[in-house]
């Protein structure tokens, strides 16, 4: 567990929204959108999603990049932001959790059916 401000333990959450999960933009610049998940940070609470939410960086020539010149750089978003979208029905939907066997995976609100196989 990572170390909080005061010095305890502080608790990382399980998130509703996985690597590779299709995902809806709920707010921001790209609202309505799709894409696809690259990575998440449970600790922060955000995620990457591919062709979402992009800036422009401004690089300086250096030895990996000998022409330097503007490069597109994918920034997190926070994961409130974003709804997974159900395979069955190609909506969006709510995620709950639901013990089987054992495990705790997930599934759609909307359809019902596991999002995570097991």
């Amino acid at each position: 567990m990572a170390k909080g401000k005061s010095g305890r333990a502080e608790r990382v959450p399980k998130l509703k929204i996985k690597k590779g999960d299709e995902v809806l933009v709920l707010a921001g610049k790209d609202k309505g959108r799709r894409g696809k998940v690259i990575e998440v940070r449970a600790k922060d609470r955000t995620c990457i999603v591919e062709g979402i939410n992009e800036y422009k960086k401004h690089q300086k020539p250096s030895q990996k990049n000998p022409q330097g010149g503007i490069i597109s750089v994918a920034m997190p978003m926070h994961v409130s932001n974003v709804m997974v979208i159900d395979k069955s029905s190609s909506k969006p939907t709510r995620v709950g959790r639901r013990s089987v066997t054992g495990k705790s995976l997930r599934y759609a609100k909307v359809s019902g059916e596991l999002i995570d196989s097991e």
